[in-house]
């Protein structure tokens, strides 16, 4: 790494032009400063509409409304870095483009990890499959992934590499919109920064990153037009008896435990009378009252009561997770036992990201059986609904049991069902005897 005296140093505003604006049509504001041919820059808080800037000043218009507030705001920003660089040059005599990336974003400038970030996250990655965690298609993806945002490091700065201690939120934000600027929509950018966010909490625990970092790092996550799994499909894909049988008959063949454990899970969803995977990830013990064989908690769509019996299957799969011990709160132990409930943005995010190492495996799965559809939590919720359906149970019943806020919405997805039933229904009921 080079070194510089902070003398030659001068922090630049730029508009970032690039950038979507917001929903007022702004653009924010960045400071830059730059050493040789790398940069080092940080956002400054301020946004205006681009009619407002300056280029040939590099400064807020007077035209803007607020230009003497903002500018003097602007200058508070760069006093301020100028001043942390010159204080620590009083004391290093120099210094590097690392320690001046980490005052301008406001890091601590102790001891940096020198390790590459970029083969940091691939061996994080290369763990988990080793470990049975993640499947042979998650770990190229993020191998995909990763080269990619080596490409994009190359773009930003000038260098494929960087250092653990080097990595911030604003740099993974960059990534973000130097993806979005090559048309990747939301739930593509969620994918290829989940190695990334895997990354910088291994680096937590390996005492390489700020925890504060990894953890607004790990709120980037995008929202998507439709949360993975946990809508009531167009598109009604259910197991018959046959796929069923095919898909337990799995279970003592399939190689890795983790896959095992999502096995479980879709048949006591189905059991559970179709409970959603985002209330499978959220399931407390405290939940489940064993001698009164009965489920009761809070749905994670709508936060709404629900209360509903368990049967024998369903119960011995609890019995079992109960010996396994796993989790003092958690029933199947996909959250930490601290975790807040209260905060939906991170519930929402763990959500996401619980459920899409469940999909990996339950597609996997559903290709050894041959379904002509991919195999998720949501078809063992689909296959609840259809199998209730044919055995003559009520529709305001299933309704009640899958916690449908009205039984229209069950109706309107289970339409095409429902002929059979009342077919039934006049053979059983409506023969009258008076001929």
């Amino acid at each position: 790494m080079g070194r510089v005296k902070a003398s030659k140093l001068t922090g630049k505003f730029y508009l970032r032009k690039d950038r979507k604006p917001d929903a007022n049509g702004k653009l924010p504001i960045y400071l830059e400063y730059v050493m040789g041919t790398k940069h080092a820059r940080t956002e400054t808080g301020v946004w205006i509409e681009e009619a407002y800037w300056d280029e040939a000043n590099k400064a807020v218009s007077r035209k803007h409304p607020q230009s003497a507030r903002l500018n003097n705001q602007l200058e508070q920003k760069r006093r301020s870095i100028d001043e942390q660089i010159y204080e620590f040059t009083q004391k290093n005599s120099r210094l590097t483009i690392d320690n001046l990336r980490a005052i301008v974003q406001g890091r601590p400038n102790g001891k940096s990890a020198k390790t590459d970030f970029v083969n940091y996250a691939i061996e994080t990655i290369e763990q988990e499959y080793k470990l049975g965690k993640v499947g042979v298609s998650v770990r190229d993806n993020a191998y995909c992934s990763l080269h990619k945002f080596r490409q994009f490091l190359m773009d930003y700065q000038k260098e494929d590499s960087i250092y653990v201690s080097e990595v911030t939120v604003d740099l993974i934000k960059e990534y973000i919109f130097w993806r979005q600027r090559q048309g990747n929509i939301n739930a593509t950018i969620n994918k290829t920064i989940t190695p990334i966010i895997k990354a910088t909490r291994r680096a937590v625990l390996d005492k390489l990153l700020d925890a504060s970092v990894a953890g607004a790092i790990a709120q980037l996550y995008l929202p998507t037009k439709k949360e993975l799994g946990d809508e009531e499909d167009e598109e009604v894909h259910y197991l018959t008896e046959e796929q069923m049988a095919a898909f337990v008959s799995l279970y003592n063949n399939v190689k890795y435990p983790r896959t095992k454990d999502y096995m479980d899970m879709f048949l006591f969803s189905f059991n559970a009378c179709g409970l959603r995977v985002s209330d499978i990830i959220t399931l407390e013990w405290r939940s489940i009252d064993f001698e009164k064989r009965e489920l009761k908690k809070i749905l994670y769509k709508g936060d709404v009561p629900h209360s509903i019996f368990l049967n024998d299957n369903a119960l011995k799969i609890l019995e079992k997770w109960k010996e396994k011990g796993v989790s003092d709160r958690f029933v199947f132990g996909l959250l930490p036992d601290d975790f807040d409930l209260r905060d939906k943005e991170e519930r929402k995010r763990q959500r996401l990201n619980k459920n899409r190492a469940i999909l990996t495996s339950l597609k996997t799965l559903g290709d050894k059986i041959g379904l002509p559809f991919n195999l998720t939590m949501h078809v063992a919720r689909h296959t609840f609904a259809v199998w209730a359906l044919n055995r003559g149970v009520d529709v305001h019943k299933i309704s009640r049991l899958m916690g449908h806020s009205s039984v229209m919405v069950t109706e309107k997805v289970y339409a095409k069902f429902m002929p059979k039933i009342l077919e039934q229904e006049v053979q059983d009921k409506l023969n009258f005897n008076v001929l």
